[in-house]
């Protein structure tokens, strides 16, 4: 999907470059009424906690990958990905057993180091004081997200606003969860931007028909921020940051 003509001139002059300006997004927000929020790497450092913690899964079920092809293949999707990929390794279905033993593991190391982003309860607070709606759409599970609401102290920002792919058939890549949020909400695509930090998750934006600012702060892209927001800016992404501060300026 081509981007937005109003926001041509500014994707068009950035390119894949990581945008360090806030008037480089204002424009973005001049029909936005509402933004969808992925969580994981965006909201919360939470992304080399989950993927670490995959790669043990993996070779506890025995279908081992790296913690590079971990990030490859599964950064921002479901929890069904990796179920599947174990069931065409080994032919063991693990549905009833991969959320239990993944979850008693991810949610110890939460307790002791799960972080909020650094600048996000300011960009809440901008988007509130401008009267702008937000939610959580995530590809996390509802349990998960609740752990980490509570864990994080996120919870009373997004209380009866959370989205999870439980809700829906299709996961993202699949534009379903971002189209079931903003109708939950009671927007249209066209007054949604999503802040999204996967290609997974810029992808299902751009398919939903909203914008779609690309986030690479996170501790995953620490080696390589760069090569990550190409990834996000060719997946679709009209701009790309790596700063809250430069969000909640933006919107103020």
């Amino acid at each position: 999907m081509a981007r937005g003509n109003e926001v041509q001139g500014a994707t068009n002059a950035v390119g894949a470059k990581i945008v360090t300006s806030a008037s480089d997004i204002q424009a973005l927000f001049d029909a936005c009424r509402v933004v969808l929020f992925d969580c994981d790497g965006v909201l919360v450092n939470s992304e080399p906690i989950s993927l670490a913690t995959l790669v043990d899964v993996l070779d506890h079920f025995n279908a081992p990958l790296s913690l590079r092809e971990v990030s490859d293949r599964f950064t921002g999707r479901s929890s069904s990905a990796p179920i599947e990929y174990i069931k065409t390794q080994t032919g063991r279905d693990v549905s009833a057993e991969f959320k239990p033993y993944y979850y008693k593991m991810l949610f110890d190391r939460y307790d002791r180091d799960l972080t909020k982003i650094n600048g996000i309860d300011a960009v809440l607070e901008a988007l509130r004081q401008r009267d702008i709606a937000f939610c959580i759409s995530s590809s996390s599970s509802v349990e998960r997200l609740e752990k980490t609401m509570q864990v994080t102290g996120l919870g009373p920002w997004f209380e009866g606003r959370v989205y999870s792919a439980d809700f829906v058939q299709n996961g993202k890549p699949a534009p379903d969860l971002f189209l079931y949020a903003a109708n939950g909400m009671g927007y249209a695509p066209t007054e949604a931007i999503v802040i999204e930090d996967s290609v997974a998750g810029v992808t299902a934006a751009r398919a939903a028909g909203m914008k779609c600012i690309g986030f690479v702060g996170g501790g995953h892209y620490a080696d390589d921020r760069q090569t990550a927001s190409r990834r996000l800016y060719d997946a679709g992404a009209d701009i790309v940051i790596k700063d809250m501060a430069i969000l909640a300026e933006a919107v103020i």
